[in-house]
């Protein structure tokens, strides 16, 4: 038998080596990748590169926030610069007062008895009348006047210093009278104030009064009284309040029907006034039956016990 050479016959594959299909496969797997690549980097740049479309057009209209304007209160001819209080009392008609007495009926002097009747005198002869002089018009009395100088006001009042946004007459219970004064009425009537105090003329705001006194009560009947005040007051009558017009407002009046009964009763009015320059304080009353108020008649008003006084330093 012949024999072929060995360099005639078949490589055998080789340990270690993978066949020429396997190889293949391997090829075509990663064309099949790259071309997946290709094409998904094509389609992110074709994506990049399109022209972005531009915004739909919006009509904005600009809406401006209407502030409510506020209005400055008309300065009333009686008050200016006044804080109201939340809700003021409704006003009460207070009809014009009758005038008022000028001196208590102790004081006042008893006319003078008839002269007796004498023949008539032999009419002298006529001299030359003097020449009229001009009278000046005295100035009118001062709202508060020390009390050793003026014995016809009955009504004492210690005056307080407070401090600046005070609301209420309660702030003097912290504070110690600075001054005493006395008054012959509270008749003040709505008006400016810049004649201040004897001794502390430059009190004339952010202060406070405690005015004591006593009224005669002539009967036992239910009165009507009326407190009008700018700016708080509160009226007590032996030691029970009965009208309390407290806080800062314009010229309030505020009423009330207080059974009083006959004899001295303890009157205590603690007022406080705000922001100057107007001030106002009074107190009428109305008798049973009477149709019209009235001030409490000066003869009626007398001075408050000496004990209801507290030291002044």
């Amino acid at each position: 038998m012949r024999s072929m050479p060995e360099s005639s016959l078949p490589a055998s594959p080789t340990e270690g080596q993978s066949p020429p299909r396997r190889w293949n496969r391997r090829y075509a797997l990663v064309i099949v990748v790259l071309i997946h690549v290709a094409a998904l980097v094509a389609i992110l740049l074709s994506r990049v590169h399109r022209p972005t479309p531009p915004p739909p057009s919006v009509d904005v209209v600009l809406f401006q926030e209407k502030v409510p304007e506020k209005r400055t209160p008309e300065p009333s001819p009686n008050a200016s610069n006044i804080v109201p209080a939340a809700i003021a009392p409704p006003p009460v008609a207070v009809p014009p007062l009758p005038p008022l007495d000028v001196a208590p009926d102790a004081v006042r002097s008893p006319a003078p008895a008839p002269a007796p009747a004498s023949p008539p005198a032999p009419t002298p002869q006529s001299a030359p009348s003097p020449p009229v002089k001009e009278t000046v018009a005295s100035a009118p009395p001062k709202l508060f006047e020390e009390c050793g100088d003026a014995s016809d006001r009955q009504m004492v009042a210690d005056v307080y210093r407070l401090t600046v946004g005070s609301q209420s007459v309660s702030e003097m219970r912290r504070r110690k009278p600075i001054k005493r004064v006395c008054l012959a009425q509270l008749d003040i009537t709505p008006r400016s104030f810049r004649e201040g105090f004897p001794g502390i003329g430059s009190t004339v705001e952010w202060f406070g009064m405690d005015i004591r006194f006593t009224v005669n009560v002539a009967e036992t009947a239910t009165w009507e009284l009326m407190l009008l005040a700018d700016d708080g007051a509160v009226l007590s009558i032996d030691d029970e309040n009965v009208i309390d017009n407290d806080g800062i407002h314009a010229p309030t009046p505020v009423a009330t029907r207080v059974k009083l009964e006959k004899g001295l009763r303890n009157f205590r009015v603690r007022y406080f006034q705000g922001p100057g320059p107007d001030l106002a304080l009074m107190l009428a009353w109305k008798k049973p039956g009477a149709a019209d108020y009235a001030y409490v008649p000066r003869s009626l008003i007398g001075r408050p016990p000496s004990g209801t006084l507290p030291p002044i330093h």
